[in-house]
């Protein structure tokens, strides 16, 4: 009876999609101030100016560097809290990894700042950076069970601090601790053990097991992370000893690697799946709470959630990552959260408690009235009688 606001399940509706892409899409990274997104494939790659919808100019490729056979694996934007440009770093199936600073008026073009092949050329897995005071780093993990550490500084070449082959561990998910220490967590695909690496050296210091994982993802606060656990598909771990706090059943058909992102301001769990849909949970219930369709079939990699504090704007992108498939992106933006916005706005308030107090007069005319009718006819009914 009383229509005051509240919360629906279906928080995202499509906005959008992006095409250009002739491949498969691998990845995708959005920038921290959710302007671009990068899409990074078998066909190469892509930047977007999400508020155009447009496609920016990227550095030209070199035949010699930009192999058909070679696709671009993964990705991170690397921002500069007191810089006005974002710059992306990428890393390709060959070991190439590069970086691209945005330039130009308007900041529309790139420059490629960055390009060298690492180690043997295997094939880099994982990318991640750190930005602490005039200290950048960056640190990757290759095929070959091999991480690195560099130090650039946005204007020459990488400048290695320290590289560590591992025993068995594969990485799939590489992360800076966000201590002053800068140790570094390294995610083993397949096996499942989590390392710590130190920050100076890359010596292993701890050690924990999460069981078999295909990709993992960590909070902001680094207290939590979640992973792609192959048997029934997504679980919550706390990230200081790797137990399963809870899981998010989706049912699985095939165990390919699906990503896994925070949502909502770390309140949701959002995944791919191998049946063209993206699952949005619950985090702390484990319930499901929306299911958004990419595709009629197919397996889809959500690759970023992104929250903006203050506007309770949130966007989530999804694409195919198979051959078979159209390779489109999916952008979903959450529709405004009434009550939270009335809870920032004092005079969205005050009209809220204003319907509310209208919408209870009403109710309460209504309820005299027929009080009021069924006086009338009882009366009546006794004369008659």
């Amino acid at each position: 009876m009383f229509l005051f606001p509240t919360n629906h399940s279906n928080d995202y509706c499509l906005e959008g999609r992006l095409v250009g892409h002739k491949n498969a899409i691998n990845c995708l990274v959005v920038s921290r101030n959710g302007s671009m997104l990068a899409s990074e494939g078998c066909d190469g790659m892509r930047i977007w100016d999400l508020k155009r919808r447009i496609q920016l100019l990227i550095p030209p490729q070199t035949p010699a560097v930009r192999n058909p056979a070679d696709s671009v694996t993964c990705a991170c934007w690397i921002t500069r809290h007191e810089a006005m440009c974002e710059t992306l770093c990428y890393g390709m199936g060959l070991g190439f990894i590069g970086i691209w600073q945005q330039q130009g008026e308007g900041l529309h073009d790139f420059d490629a700042k960055v390009l060298r092949r690492i180690r043997t050329g295997k094939e880099i897995m994982c990318l991640t950076y750190d930005h602490t005071g005039e200290d950048t780093r960056i640190a990757s993990g290759t095929r070959d069970r091999c991480v690195q550490v560099w130090t650039f500084d946005f204007k020459g070449p990488l400048i290695p601090i320290f590289s560590v082959e591992l025993a068995t561990t594969i990485p799939c998910t590489i992360n800076f601790n966000c201590a002053a220490n800068r140790n570094i967590l390294v995610f083993g695909m397949y096996d499942g053990e989590i390392h710590t690496l130190r920050g100076t050296d890359g010596v292993i210091i701890a050690t924990n097991n999460a069981g078999p994982l295909m990709y993992a993802s960590v909070d902001t606060a680094q207290t939590l992370f979640l992973m792609d656990n192959i048997m029934n598909r997504f679980s919550l771990h706390r990230l200081d000893d790797a137990v399963c706090i809870r899981t998010y059943n989706t049912n699985p058909v095939k165990t390919f690697p699906k990503q896994v992102a925070f949502g909502g301001k770390a309140t949701l769990v959002v995944g791919g799946s191998d049946t063209g849909v993206v699952y949005i949970f619950d985090k702390n219930e484990g319930t499901l709470k929306q299911v958004l369709q990419h595709a009629n079939m197919g397996q889809v990699q959500t690759a970023d959630c992104k929250t903006y504090d203050g506007t309770h704007h949130s966007l989530i992108f999804g694409a195919m990552s198979m051959n078979n498939m159209e390779p489109t992106i999916s952008i979903w933006s959450r529709k405004q959260d009434t009550v939270a916005k009335s809870a920032d706005h004092p005079l969205s308030a005050l009209k809220n408690f204003v319907r509310g107090i209208a919408q209870l007069a009403i109710a309460m005319a209504l309820i005299a009235y027929v009080l009021g009718q069924y006086n009338t006819f009882s009366l009546a009914t006794l004369e008659n009688a």
